[in-house]
């Protein structure tokens, strides 16, 4: 395998591992329990944890490490972030989702979701880093909302 093969098989773990937590993303479930599941999903894939898994409640933006007792639950009206890292010799697909079981805050998780698609057109060679989070910015902006600073 190549460098390329890894680095593939990294994100594609990721990417599978992400879909897999969010559809545990249900009422009550605890989050360490969520947290342990991923962990072991990517695992289970043949990959390795890049990172300890996190989830992030409401005004908590991201990178919400949990202790192995943390009793916090999903709660119906949360909005809750979901950040997963596998790693394959070394090679991190990194990648995260936000999640709002009651669908009240639609309008802010689509203009995220819009801002990563706008970057991702964006990040082409020859574009500098500032333009693309420039693109971010005013996609946030636009929808109404402000974007998370010193992140």
């Amino acid at each position: 395998m190549t460098w390329q093969d890894d680095f593939l098989k990294a994100g594609s773990i990721a990417s599978q591992t992400l879909q897999y937590g969010k559809s545990l993303m249900k009422e009550g479930a605890l989050v360490v329990d969520i947290l342990d599941k991923v962990e072991e999903h990517i695992i289970s894939l043949g990959a390795g944890i890049a990172f300890p898994a996190q989830i992030s409640h409401n005004a908590v933006a991201a990178h919400a490490c949990s202790s192995l007792n943390d009793d916090r639950v999903i709660g119906f009206d949360d909005v809750v972030k979901l950040d997963v890292g596998a790693h394959v010799n070394g090679f991190i697909g990194d990648n995260a989702l936000t999640v709002n079981l009651s669908g009240e805050h639609a309008d802010l998780i689509k203009a995220s979701r819009d801002a990563v698609d706008n970057a991702v057109k964006m990040a082409v060679p020859g574009n500098r880093v500032g333009e693309i989070g420039g693109v971010i910015q005013d996609t946030i902006t636009d929808a109404g909302f402000a974007p998370v600073r010193n992140l």
